[in-house]
C-alpha cells in the first residue's frame, strides 16, 4: 500500500502521520484513606488483608477546540479480614479512594483513534505511578502495601463499551 500523497504546490511527497499522545504533568489530584476501626483494628491484623480493587478512567477535554485532556485514573482498594466462623461479619480495615490524573496533549488523532489513545494509552501510562501511590499510602497507613499486577486498560475499555 503505497502511504505517499503528493504535495499538490511543490510537488513533495508526504507520509501521513500517526495518531500520538503526550504526556505533561500527571498528579495525584485526589486521596482519600480511611483506617476503620483504628486503633483497634491493628490488634487483629496478623495476616495479609482480602482486597477488592475496582478501577475507572474518566476523560474530558481542557477547552473547546483544544488537543489537551486531563484524564483520570481512579482506583479503589478496600481491605478486610475474612470471617473467622461461620456466620461471622468479614472486619473491614481501610478504604482507600485514590484520583490520579495526568494533562495529555492528542496529536493527529481521528474519530477512530480518539477513544483509545485516551482511555486506553493514557491511563497505561498513569498506572505506574497510580499504582506505586497505592502501595506507599497502605504502608503508611501501616498495613502491608498493596501490590497490584499491570490492568488491560484494553480490555476494562472493551468491558465498558460493551455495557454501554
Amino acid at each position: 500500500m503505497n502511504t505517499e500523497t503528493a504535495d499538490s504546490l511543490g510537488g513533495a511527497s508526504q507520509t501521513p502521520r500517526a495518531p500520538s499522545i503526550q504526556m505533561g504533568i500527571q498528579y495525584v489530584k485526589s486521596v482519600e484513606f480511611q483506617v476503620l476501626g483504628a486503633p483497634a483494628v491493628y490488634t487483629r491484623v496478623t495476616d495479609r488483608p482480602h482486597l477488592g480493587v475496582s478501577v475507572d478512567v474518566r476523560a474530558h477535554q481542557m477547552g473547546e477546540n483544544q488537543p489537551n485532556f486531563e484524564v483520570e485514573l481512579i482506583l479503589r482498594c478496600q481491605g478486610h479480614l475474612p470471617a473467622q466462623r461461620e456466620g461471622e461479619e468479614i472486619t473491614p480495615l481501610f478504604d482507600v479512594n485514590l484520583v490520579y490524573a495526568g494533562i495529555f496533549t492528542l496529536q493527529h488523532a481521528t474519530a477512530e483513534t480518539f477513544e483509545t489513545l485516551l482511555l486506553i494509552e493514557a491511563p497505561r501510562l498513569l498506572y505506574p505511578a497510580a499504582r506505586n501511590m497505592l502501595a506507599t499510602l497502605c504502608r503508611e497507613a501501616g498495613f502491608l502495601p498493596v501490590i497490584m499486577q499491570q490492568i488491560d486498560f484494553a480490555a476494562l475499555w472493551r468491558n465498558r463499551r460493551a455495557v454501554g
